[in-house]
């Protein structure tokens, strides 16, 4: 017996690929499926304020430029010269129509005259289409199409499918006169409708940035907006929005152009992705819903049964990430992104880099990466070409396959299991970093350390989402490669314990498409010493875990605190042997401070203001404090219960709202810096209160502006005291562990009547869990500030820096 069984479900001619499947009672496993990482509004934000708003800056062009730049031009002949005639019985009853809802069947059948004659005028002439049927407009005014897996709301008025009448019958519903229930991953252009007073295309707009949630398979989108007077195009894709003027009925050479180019695109606008395709619907395991998946095939071979981990937000950068899961653990993690053309370093090509002398332990592994080409094997890239004064970013579609996964650390399974993936992933950021020079940027640090020598690589976005736990590699990634030589010294080694990761590292670190590299054949696109700085000095990150000064785009001032250098921590007892041991008396004793050195130098009399920002090691370390405080702070014990105190809800509130201003402000998240060791107690659940201790040391060495000491601290001095008070605090625990609830969290305090809501169970993770178990299954939704977000997404950017108000959050 199979474990899927066909369901007949009518379907238009020509969607091959849209089959519906479902289970029997019995066959159904008892966990449901994954869902997307609600990553908020604003993982735009990992690539700095400057570009992030600036690449979804909507555009409103006259109708030649939009006709000339984003439809395709009527060909030559008369057979493709329409008489007005036939369409003005159509446009009178749209302009007669005295409520909205009146618009909806006399504009149906003008858009499909319209398409009937285009569509029949190519084919008669020869012309080869991507599609068999006729682009067919329905009235779905009445209910939201089916959108499996996304739980979208969204009601467009008209929905444009490829398909003839009689076999879209199953979907008419006789009693509304409209037509329900056509599924959204099938619609391939929507259509809003609003009275005579209403010419803003907001909500048209909105239906098009989320259709293409649905369509993955989809680069760019089509729409219409319209009235009793008129109506206008609307164009999206992963640079933005452009929309036509509004123009009158009478004026249906826009119109034609709309309906022409979903049939035959214009050049650089590309509706579809030929290498995603054949979408089968698959209920999720619960039963509760369903879930679109996908077939990808990449430079030869097929990825079947693609399931869609991550869907990007409407308005985002399109950022997709699949999983495959093959036979006998030959899985893959398939990641899709529109990339910035400005940027200089590419994602891939970092990884590639880190791994060229042997596999790296901690870092993700890729199997293949390239372009993604259109039918012609042209790349796909954005519609918009860069303008003069940079206000349109111009993107280029990726993929990256990689053969690396693990869970997000707040599905860890005790405090342990926490502490030492952050020691390992700090040992592998060490590993990896780059030696940053803080003034002169002419003149690099020496390397100090070995492991320093090996690569120079900063990854500016260490977040939740890019610092995963229980790693797991697909048996490929190691296929006829060998690890490097003399690789880092992990947490189990120095406790003289084993792990089942075969590059015994406890940690993984993902997602490079905000690094920098400074290695001289990878910066020879960077020509100057001035664009070393200005890459160094570009404001990336996630917004909950960026740091301090990054947020600002300025070194720390203003408080004392900033020249309050605490001296390296150091070591005792069996903690101190165990640190010699791996890594040697040397390595100990040149980290150690003298009396009148704190970290290699003293307090400058230095300005802030006078020294230039760049993002240096030290920033990524104290995304790891602002990331291990989230974790901490929301993190419920093994079978305990939990009633939130008021410096609970106030210290995850500062890390919840943090955002990246355009300009100066104050962070609020510096007052857990400020939290002594009773505060933290009453920070934490009571269970976690041993770990007070250790959050306020880390807090004290993170506080400072080490820019400011003279001469120049080690690149990895903060680095080397978080190691040594993980260390230490790990042994202190002994063979005690503090058993967690993985991915859920604690509760907060909120306005509603009841006093209390239940935090959302946190979003799954990226690696498939014993047994054939897979995690649980949220849904996405929009809602407005006042409402508690997500607690593990990204931070919100200020208001003034995107049109939305809105952030995302999962709910059960």
């Amino acid at each position: 017996m199979t474990l899927f069984t066909k369901y007949k479900h009518p379907l238009p001619s020509g969607w091959t690929g849209c089959t519906y499947l479902t289970m029997t009672e019995s066959q159904q496993p008892r966990t449901p499926s994954p869902v997307p990482d609600a990553k908020s509004f604003h993982k735009d934000g990992a690539e700095g304020i400057e570009n992030s708003h600036m690449a979804q800056k909507p555009e409103d062009v006259d109708v030649a430029s939009f006709m000339r730049e984003h439809l395709t031009p009527r060909p030559a002949g008369k057979n493709h010269v329409v008489p007005h005639s036939q369409y003005r019985r159509d446009i009178q009853k749209i302009k007669s129509a005295k409520t909205e809802a009146l618009l909806y069947a006399p504009a149906c059948a003008l858009l499909n005259k319209v398409s009937k004659r285009i569509y029949y005028t190519y084919t008669k002439a020869g012309n080869a289409l991507d599609h068999a049927d006729p682009v067919l407009f329905l009235d779905h005014h009445t209910g939201p199409p089916v959108a499996p897996g996304l739980h979208l709301r969204d009601k467009p008025d008209i929905v444009g499918v490829f398909g003839i009448k009689k076999s879209m019958a199953g979907f008419f519903n006789k009693k509304t006169i409209s037509y329900t229930g056509v599924p959204y991953h099938c619609i391939i252009t929507t259509g809003e409708f609003k009275p005579e007073e209403n010419e803003r295309a907001g909500q048209a707009v909105s239906y098009a940035c989320q259709h293409a949630t649905s369509r993955l398979d989809m680069p760019g989108v089509y729409a219409l907006f319209a009235n009793v007077e008129g109506y206008r195009i609307i164009w999206f894709d992963a640079s933005g929005v452009v929309k036509s003027p509004f123009v009158d009925w009478d004026q249906l050479a826009l119109l034609e152009g709309y309906i022409r180019s979903i049939y035959i695109p214009p050049n650089n606008h590309h509706l579809w992705d030929p290498t995603i395709s054949s979408p089968v619907i698959l209920p999720d395991a619960m039963g509760k819903g369903s879930k679109a998946h996908w077939t990808i095939t990449y430079n030869g071979e097929e990825y079947n049964d693609c399931n869609p981990f991550f869907i990007p937000h409407a308005w985002g950068r399109r950022t997709t990430v699949f999983m495959y899961e093959g036979d006998d653990h030959d899985f893959a993690v398939i990641k899709d992104a529109y990339r910035d053309d400005a940027r200089r370093f590419e994602e891939a090509t970092l990884i590639k880099d880190i791994h060229s002398n042997g596999i790296f332990p901690g870092v993700v592994r890729l199997l293949d990466s390239g372009n993604v080409n259109a039918k012609d094997d042209s790349a796909i890239v954005t519609a918009r070409p860069a303008d003069l004064d940079n206000n349109v970013i111009h993107r280029t579609k990726k993929r990256l396959i990689m053969g690396s996964r693990g869970s997000k650390l707040y599905e860890a399974k005790s405090v342990k299991d926490i502490l030492k993936a952050v020691y390992d992933v700090l040992e592998g950021i060490v590993g990896v970093s780059v030696l940053v020079p803080y003034l002169p940027l002419t003149n690099l640090f020496p390397v100090h350390r070995a492991l320093l020598k090996r690569r120079r690589f900063l990854h500016r976005d260490l977040s939740m989402h890019n610092v995963l736990i229980y790693p797991e590699h697909s048996k490929r990634t190691t296929e006829g490669k060998e690890f490097i030589s003399d690789p880092p010294e992990f947490i189990d080694e120095i406790l003289g314990e084993s792990n089942d990761y075969d590059d015994r590292c406890r940690a993984l670190l993902i997602d490079a498409d905000n690094s920098a590299s400074l290695k001289s054949e990878l910066m020879a696109n960077i020509a100057t010493t001035e664009d070393i700085h200005k890459e160094l000095a570009l404001r990336t990150g996630t917004p909950r875990y960026i740091a301090r000064s990054v947020a600002s785009g300025r070194l720390l001032s203003g408080t004392r605190s900033t020249k309050d250098f605490k001296p390296m921590p150091s070591l005792k007892d069996e903690a101190k042997e165990m640190y010699v041991r791996a890594y040697g008396q040397d390595t100990y004793d040149s980290y150690e401070d003298t009396s009148e050195r704190c970290h290699g130098g003293v307090a400058s009399s230095w300005d802030p203001e006078d020294i230039p920002f760049i993002h240096r090691p030290d920033h990524d370390v104290e995304s790891v404090f602002w990331l291990l405080s989230a974790v901490f702070i929301l993190a419920k014990p093994l079978g305990k219960s939990d009633e939130p105190t008021p410096l609970f809800v106030q210290a995850w509130k500062r890390i919840q709202d943090h955002s990246i201003a355009a300009t100066d402000y104050d962070d609020d998240r510096t007052a857990l810096l400020d939290n002594d060791i009773s505060r933290w107690k009453k920070v934490l659940h009571p269970d976690l209160a041993s770990l007070a201790p250790l959050m306020f040391n880390l807090g004290d060495h993170v506080r400072p502006e080490y820019a400011l000491l003279d001469p120049r601290p080690h690149p990895d001095h903060l680095h080397e005291a978080f190691r040594r008070l993980i260390l230490e605090h790990i042994i202190s625990m002994g063979d005690t562990d503090i058993a967690l609830e993985p991915g859920i969290s604690r509760r907060v305090a909120s306005d509603s009547p009841a006093g209390q809501v239940r935090l959302p169970r946190p979003p799954t993770d990226l690696k498939r869990k014993a047994d054939g178990e897979v995690p649980a299954e949220g849904h996405v939704r929009k809602s407005k500030r006042s409402r508690i977000p997500h607690p593990l997404s990204d931070g919100v950017l200020s208001a003034h820096l995107h049109d939305s108000a809105y952030v995302w959050y999962l709910e059960d």
